[in-house]
């Protein structure tokens, strides 16, 4: 395993799981980082021992990992300068739209 791997892996993982609704699978989590099973359920028991507020519900016959709903808003969502750049200078650009309709 190349150095970051795990690091990377389980960043995947949490913005994931932030951004479903429903939860995932260990197998679904597995299909998407195209690794073992096994080695997300690593994963997933290591980001608890750390802290994160990840949590499994058993859904129609399937195990689905989540994060609580209030660690959802408290993990910022990663933007990069320029899109942080291009979002802050829209903003005046959508005022000339905001009585017109």
């Amino acid at each position: 395993m190349a150095r970051g791997d795990q690091l990377s892996r389980q960043w995947r993982i949490i913005q994931t799981l932030i951004t479903s609704k429903t939860g995932k699978s260990a197998a679904d989590l597995s299909l998407d980082l195209e690794c073992n099973p096994r080695t997300v359920y690593r994963d997933l028991e290591a980001l608890q021992a750390a802290g994160f507020p990840i949590y499994t519900e058993r859904v129609e016959g399937k195990n689905l990992w989540s994060l609580l709903d209030t660690m959802r808003h408290h993990i910022p969502i990663p933007f990069n300068l320029m899109e942080l750049m291009a979002l802050y200078f829209s903003r005046d650009m959508m005022r000339v739209f905001k009585d017109a309709g």
